[in-house]
């Protein structure tokens, strides 16, 4: 079967294993609602609600809802945001709209869709590769400053 469509799920790679990912999105400070997990003059992205687990798979599967917003900060779509594992070293962010047909979109509202999506998971993934890992914050407490060090 031929795909004659365009799909609109993003898909992007997050270079830590998913169990620091999971970790990570667990906190409710970084990844709550009204968070803005992109925010720019071309657009943001914002969680409506924490992360939940879905266990309909057989491996841990992380699902939140959020929005994509214009440079004026008018909505562009609610989207989901999926969280899965890719490989054993590897997590697997993916972002679809929530709309029922977003194939009936005009084209500059899709074009403006996937502008935004993209730079916003490019964004997401960056800031997920970047959050430092709780057993690393654990480990630093733990360790004194050592000024002979710098």
């Amino acid at each position: 079967m031929l795909l004659d469509w365009q799909t609109y799920v993003l898909q992007r790679r997050i270079n830590r294993p998913s169990e620091h990912v999971l970790r990570a999105i667990a906190n409710p400070e970084l990844f709550g609602p009204g968070i803005f997990l992109t925010d720019d003059a071309q657009g943001a992205f914002v969680l409506d609600e924490r992360f939940h687990r879905i266990d309909a798979y057989s491996e841990p599967v992380w699902r939140a809802v959020g929005r994509l917003l214009d440079g004026r900060r008018r909505s562009l779509g609610a989207v989901e945001i999926e969280i899965s594992a890719w490989s054993s070293i590897d997590t697997q962010l993916l972002i679809r709209p929530r709309a029922r047909r977003p194939e009936r979109w005009s084209g500059r509202r899709t074009r403006s869709y996937f502008a935004c999506a993209h730079r916003s998971a490019d964004g997401f993934v960056r800031l997920l590769a970047e959050t430092p890992d709780a057993a690393d914050l654990e480990r630093g407490r733990r360790e004194p400053f050592d000024d002979a060090r710098l």
